[in-house]
C-alpha cells in the first residue's frame, strides 16, 4: 500500500506540473527514503516557494493577486496549525 500510495502522490504531482525540485524528492521518497527526510524537503520547499510567492505579488493584479494572497494566507494558517500540533 505504501508504494502505491507514493507513486500516486508522484504521478498526481507530476500531473498538475509541479516543480523538477518538489517531484525529485517525492521520486526519494517513492524509492524508500524515510520520512523524515522527505518532511525536511518539502519543508523546506514550501518555505522557498511561498517566500518567491510573496516577492512576485508586486508584480500581480486582479484575480491572479487575490488567488495568491488566498493560497499564501492558507499556508501560513495551515503552517500555524502544524507548529501548535507539534
Amino acid at each position: 500500500m505504501q508504494c502505491d500510495l507514493r507513486l500516486e502522490l508522484y504521478l498526481a504531482l507530476l500531473l498538475l506540473g509541479a516543480d523538477e525540485m518538489l517531484l525529485a524528492s517525492l521520486a526519494a521518497w517513492r524509492e524508500a527514503a524515510d520520512d523524515e527526510a522527505l518532511v525536511a524537503d518539502l519543508a523546506n520547499w514550501n518555505d522557498a516557494k511561498v517566500l518567491e510567492m510573496k516577492e512576485w505579488l508586486a508584480t500581480m493584479t486582479g484575480e491572479e493577486l487575490d488567488a495568491a494572497r488566498d493560497r499564501i494566507r492558507r499556508y501560513e494558517q495551515a503552517r500555524v496549525v502544524v507548529r501548535q500540533a507539534a
